[in-house]
């Protein structure tokens, strides 16, 4: 693990690992895709006792080695309330983004990570103060709904903000800019709150630490925003179902998918479709067995 600044620490595996470290008893802020990321990123920190993880929200990249460390640490684990129920029903990610029973094809450690107990659900901001050596250190959380349901940071006692997948780097958005969103009203929320969080070092699970918060802010919300046109403009051009819009966005952003990335997409499309009708931009209707989509 890099040390950032005093106690706190990342490992920067495809989804980063934070760490806070006092005394030998370490912090832990999201696990990881599996087993082997959070093992090597304890490794690096030498003789340690894992006493609490901090999940930021369900997606299996974020708590995939937790059922590892709860196994091999006891650790107590806090996680977002609403998150708690995917994060200890793993199946529940794939059965919503199918809609019924998934097939098999679905149940694989992209969606699914290993099933582990959520300890302590969190619900607010109220400050969780934890005993590391018969000290108290205080973690701040942080709600920031949006990519997930039920999205939270933390924030330590160093000005140090894991945010987990609240924020998506310059170059990830370079590289993916149709950017994953459950939530679309919520998650520009949370973006501008971000532009005045009190924290001196954003931690984002892709990319690390952010150089320029700001601009990775905006860029945030640039991105999304021109999902939104390009719905609308595909819309104004004739497409009225989903299907069509998905093939719409599909040939601008260039997409390649398989089966899962396909129904991550199109739960893309949906939430900035909620979006949109919430702002009286769009209206549904259902008539010969389609779900008609059209402009107010």
């Amino acid at each position: 693990m890099q040390q950032i600044r005093g106690n706190s620490y990342y490992f920067n595996s495809p989804a980063a690992i934070g760490g806070y470290l006092f005394d030998q008893n370490l912090i832990l802020f999201d696990t990881g895709n599996d087993d082997s990321s959070v093992r090597k990123a304890i490794r690096e920190l030498g003789e340690v006792s894992v006493h609490a993880i901090f999940n930021t929200h369900s997606h299996a990249d974020h708590c995939g080695g937790n059922a590892f460390i709860q196994k091999q640490h006891s650790a107590i684990t806090y996680a977002p309330e609403l998150e708690s129920a995917f994060i200890e029903n793993p199946i529940l990610e794939p059965t919503y983004l199918y809609g019924a029973s998934p097939v098999a094809e679905l149940q694989n450690k992209f969606l699914m990570a290993k099933p582990s107990c959520v300890h302590k659900k969190l619900i607010d901001e109220t400050p969780v103060i934890l005993q590391l050596s018969g000290t108290p250190v205080v973690i701040q959380p942080i709600l920031l709904k949006g990519h997930s349901p039920n999205q939270m940071g933390y924030i330590t006692e160093d000005s140090v903000a894991f945010l987990g997948d609240a924020l998506i780097s310059t170059a990830m958005i370079d590289k993916h800019p149709l950017i994953f969103t459950f939530d679309v009203t919520s998650h520009l929320e949370s973006l501008h709150k971000l532009f005045d969080l009190e924290a001196d070092t954003f931690v984002i699970a892709h990319g690390g630490i952010v150089e320029d918060k700001a601009l990775t802010i905006q860029k945030n919300i640039d991105a999304l925003e021109l999902t939104q046109v390009l719905i609308l403009k595909a819309i104004e051009s004739g497409a009225s179902t989903i299907d069509e819009i998905h093939r719409s966005l599909s040939s601008y952003y260039h997409l390649t998918e398989n089966l899962g990335q396909h129904l991550l997409n199109r739960s893309v499309i949906k939430a900035h479709l909620t979006h949109l009708v919430s702002k009286g931009k769009l209206n549904f209707s259902v008539a010969h067995g389609f779900l008609n989509i059209t402009q107010q």
